[in-house]
């Protein structure tokens, strides 16, 4: 690939579930599809319809601490089968990128992805496909909870050192490698 060393930046925007859409549910304070019949706790619970989690085998929640970093996306990764949930914990919010999801892509298509601003205690059920880095802390560090697939987390702890990667439901590319581009999130 040629040497391009262009800048690719993309301004962060508050998270909002329409703008989210396109690559998942945003999970927020208001219940996802409220109505749910379940006959305990009447008028003191608002229920909700399951989430459209999926994963193959089984399913893994875990909790990740992350700090601030430095504003260029170095990875994306995308999943074909996991839905892949991020919820920030506590007081801070926290950043993700996101890159529309692309029937057999192998590289993303740079103009089409986008960051978002998570206020704290909000995040996002992902949908199959949808291009992504791992969340940004903004300017302190911001306990995340995930909910992912064993399949998943086995394959990224087995990784030996960065790389790329195809296997375990995971196809994760460096950035500037396979686009020639530098990507970078306007904090």
């Amino acid at each position: 690939m040629q040497e391009i060393n262009e800048v690719v930046s993309i301004p962060v925007k508050e998270a909002s579930e329409d703008l989210l859409a396109p690559y998942g549910i945003f999970l927020g304070e208001s219940v996802h599809r409220p109505g749910l019949s379940i006959p305990f706790y009447q008028g003191a619970v608002e229920e909700g319809a399951n989430l459209d989690f999926v994963c193959s085998g089984q399913s893994v929640i875990r909790t990740a601490r992350i700090s601030p970093r430095n504003t260029e996306v170095i990875w994306l990764e995308y999943h074909a089968i996991l839905t892949q949930v991020f919820i920030g914990l506590g007081t801070q919010p926290f950043v993700m990128v996101l890159g529309r999801p692309q029937k057999e892509a192998r590289i993303p298509d740079l103009n089409q992805v986008e960051a978002f601003l998570f206020p704290p205690g909000h995040g996002v059920l992902l949908g199959q496909r949808v291009w992504h880095d791992f969340p940004m802390a903004v300017s302190e560090p911001v306990t995340i909870f995930t909910i992912n697939s064993e399949e998943v987390v086995q394959a990224l702890a087995s990784q030996p050192h960065p790389a790329d990667m195809n296997r375990g439901d995971v196809y994760k590319i460096h950035v500037k490698t396979h686009t020639g581009k530098h990507l970078r999130v306007e904090m």
